[in-house]
């Protein structure tokens, strides 16, 4: 049976998807990679769907829920290993972002916003419970980065739950919303040095943000948009900060940082910038989600 291995404390779950060389746009046959927590293999896991993962969530009794926006599907794995139904109520859209509460309900950012070809969307992000059922749709602001099509393609959460952070990947802001009152609170950092382009973004607990921007990362502050610049190892495919839940080297959080073009992943410290491990994956173009179970 395709599925992958029952899950460890320390499991490492990664993006994979294997890539058709001749499409347009990086695509091809869904694909999760199970590691221990030394990064030995464990297991493979094929969704069965044509299309790119964008995101991997663990919830809290420890399911596996893999997002792709591509091919309008969410593919769940049991701690067990094993595939399983989720979400059977669920609105088929391209969603590509995901948090899971600590309630057991997900908040879903919708990939795509606008038309076009094969696709249509409205930008909007969906609280959902853990069955499938819709429990509230927020109005978020997109602006459809570089290609104009791009909705809510990355989330991040406040610590009290009230607040939501997103971006339309490759445009340059960063954007804030009341999720109590469904209210856009507008852009709360706007990339202005060249290429202007960011992607991927975390919440500390301290409230600040770590937000992609290819070739570095960025800490912003959100009440005034003050940012300092992270480095990172040579690339311009950093595109995805990922919390670690746990300390750095300097006591502060770590991230887990993905190189989308090089298919690379590194540990950073939050506050110091530090790389703490470099690890050469080989997924390039696909590596654009990453999940660890609990150690």
């Amino acid at each position: 049976m395709n599925g992958l291995a029952p899950f460890a404390r320390g499991d490492i779950f990664v993006t994979a998807s294997t890539l058709d060389e001749s499409a347009r746009f990086p695509t091809g046959r869904g694909k999760v990679l199970q590691f221990d927590a030394a990064w030995r293999p464990r297991a493979a896991f094929e969704t069965g769907h044509t299309g790119l993962i964008s995101a991997l969530a663990l919830d809290r009794g420890g399911t596996l829920h893999a997002l792709d926006p591509q091919a309008r599907r969410i593919t769940s794995i049991g701690a067990d290993g094993a595939p399983v139904r989720a979400f059977g109520r669920l609105p088929e859209r391209a969603y590509g972002s995901m948090i899971v509460l600590q309630d057991g309900d997900f908040l879903i950012g919708e990939h795509m916003v606008g038309q076009i070809p094969g696709f249509s969307g409205e930008g909007k992000v969906y609280r959902v419970a853990a069955d499938g059922t819709v429990l509230a749709t927020y109005d978020t602001e997109t602006n459809g980065g570089v290609g104009g099509f791009l909705g809510v393609t990355h989330i991040a959460l406040s610590a009290d739950g009230k607040t939501l952070f997103h971006t339309s990947e490759t445009g340059a802001q960063v954007y804030a919303h009341d999720l109590v009152s469904d209210r856009r609170l507008g852009a709360v950092y706007i990339r202005a040095d060249p290429p202007s382009l960011v992607f991927g973004l975390a919440m500390l607990a301290n409230g600040a943000l770590i937000v992609a921007c290819g070739n570095e990362l960025r800490r912003i502050d959100p009440v005034n948009g003050a940012a300092s610049s992270l480095a990172m190892p040579e690339g311009r495919g950093w595109a995805v900060p990922i919390l670690r839940g746990e300390a750095g080297s300097s006591g502060s959080e770590r991230l887990w940082a993905l190189d989308f073009f090089g298919g690379r992943a590194a540990t950073i410290d939050a506050e110091s910038g530090a790389v703490e491990e470099l690890r050469e994956l080989g997924l390039a173009k696909c590596l654009t989600g990453i999940a660890q179970v609990p150690a």
